[in-house]
C-alpha cells in the first residue's frame, strides 16, 4: 500500500504564479501561429501572424504591421 509521507515528499509542482510564455521575435514565427504582445496574462490579447509583416488582433479583428525584430510571446 502506497505510504503518504507529507514531510518526505519531494515533489514540487510549478507555482500557479509560474511564466507560461516563451518570448520570440516576430520573424520567427510561422504564418498562423498565435502570439501575444505581453507575457502578463491579464493584459494579453492573441494575436495569429498572417503573413511576414502582418499579425491579426483576434479580439478586435484588425490587422497590424510588425516589424520583423518585434518581441512577441508564446504560450508554453
Amino acid at each position: 500500500m502506497a505510504n503518504n509521507d507529507q514531510v518526505n515528499d519531494r515533489y514540487n509542482p510549478p507555482s500557479n504564479l509560474s511564466n507560461d510564455f516563451e518570448e520570440f521575435k516576430f520573424d520567427e514565427l510561422e504564418v498562423g501561429e498565435l502570439f501575444w504582445q505581453t507575457d502578463r496574462p491579464e493584459e494579453a490579447n492573441p494575436w495569429r501572424k498572417e503573413n511576414q509583416t502582418q499579425g491579426k488582433n483576434l479580439k478586435t479583428q484588425k490587422i497590424y504591421n510588425f516589424k520583423p525584430k518585434t518581441k512577441v510571446f508564446q504560450k508554453i
